[in-house]
């Protein structure tokens, strides 16, 4: 056997992996609501202390952070925290918060100074001054149906330490926001059902719903603060004191309005180096998840069916971009006209940030270049339960 064919043999089992993983994962992408819903056993409504980290005033501002008030919801209260009072969005904030006088709310200037990422260090004061022992985070462009967090609820038992969903791109308004929305609803999107389905739970920060008592047996802040994926981290933390992370089986709208591609390329840069660092299988299997590697393996297979490269590439590309359109489509999630150009500039992305994410660990938060190796220093104070 030469070189060539035994390449050849291993891109066509890479491409019926690749594929066939495309099928399952669509498949757990559609039967995670029904299948995870089942497995939500809780029935009480325990009050709720809701935080909310502001830092920048985008467009969709208001209706996300206002469906937090709007929640129905037996007992809960919400915390805004920033590093900066005087900032838009704090003052924003406040006329939001003005408008539902019924649910008791305040305002945090955050000071901690001791984390690798600085959403942790604006963390750290509500979770520390939470009213309440279950603690319920969301970030700011994601936009909560009013039953969201009686449902995210019923899926904190005594064995969960942690409660995720799974997010997905909505409200897009320009190109480069359709193309974040592909690399959101697709790759990671499905991966994510399917894990669900199987059982499986990860932290995924879009929004965290926890018992600040597990938080704190877990290790607290110091637990967390060592890293940009404080998410992740998290999930491990809850892990190690043998309480589960699990996704919910309602999955959260993230509204992405118009972004910039530079910014679309550096967040996306973030989340792969964070995988690198703490889920190097993970990462490490990413290229698997994505059409463009499998476009390869089909050619370079190909001679071994006797398909021309070229045929067998193309049908590999269009087989990808036909399932998950239908994927979106039965998903009732957001298509465009230029949805081939999206696919294309998609996968090309992708595999660039996967690339890159090999050679640095400068990753950008908001408007700040962090490393994602840097120590964290302690947390403030000692943690005790309680």
């Amino acid at each position: 056997m030469t070189l060539l064919t035994l390449l050849s043999w291993v891109a066509g089992v890479y491409w019926i992996i690749a594929v066939g993983l495309l099928f399952v994962s669509v498949a757990g992408t559609l039967v995670q609501p029904w299948i995870v819903a089942r497995r939500a056993t809780r029935q009480d409504q325990p009050p709720v202390s809701v935080v909310l980290p502001v830092k920048l005033l985008e467009e969709t501002f208001d209706r996300t952070q206002e469906s937090a008030l709007t929640q129905r919801y037996r007992d809960f209260d919400v915390t805004v925290s920033a590093t900066d009072l005087d900032a838009p969005a704090v003052r924003r904030m406040r006329d939001i918060l003005a408008r539902h006088p019924n649910v008791p709310s305040r305002v945090l200037l955050s000071t901690a100074k001791f984390a690798v990422s600085p959403k942790v260090d604006n963390l750290y004061a509500p979770f520390m001054q939470a009213t309440h022992d279950v603690i319920f985070m969301k970030d700011a462009n994601v936009l909560l149906e009013p039953d969201a967090l009686a449902q995210h609820i019923r899926h904190l038992t005594a064995d969960v330490g942690l409660v995720c969903a799974i997010p997905y791109c909505a409200r897009l308004e320009n190109f480069a926001a359709h193309v974040e929305a592909a690399i959101i609803n697709g790759p990671h999107a499905r991966i994510l059902f399917l894990a669900s389905a199987l059982g499986q739970g990860h932290g995924v920060g879009k929004i965290m719903l926890f018992r600040r008592s597990d938080f704190m047996r877990a290790g607290g802040f110091d637990a967390i603060s060592h890293t940009v994926g404080e998410d992740n981290a998290l999930a491990k933390a809850m892990r190690r004191i043998g309480k589960r992370p699990v996704f919910s089986h309602r999955p959260v709208r993230q509204e992405l309005g118009a972004r910039k591609f530079a910014d679309v390329y550096h967040r996306q840069l973030r989340w792969m180096v964070i995988r690198r660092n703490d889920e190097i299988i993970s990462f490490l299997a990413e290229p698997i998840c994505q059409a463009l590697p499998a476009v390869i393996a089909s050619a370079l297979a190909a001679p071994l069916v006797g398909f021309d490269p070229a045929v067998a590439a193309f049908a590999t590309l269009f087989l990808w971009f036909v399932v998950e359109t239908l994927l979106y489509m039965a998903k009732g999630w957001q298509l465009s006209w230029v949805a081939p150009a999206v696919f294309v500039v998609r996968e090309a992305t992708m595999l660039a940030v996967w690339l890159n994410a090999w050679l640095t660990d400068r990753v950008v938060w908001a408007t700040n270049s962090v490393n994602a190796r840097a120590g964290a220093r302690p947390a403030p104070v000692p943690h005790e339960e309680g």
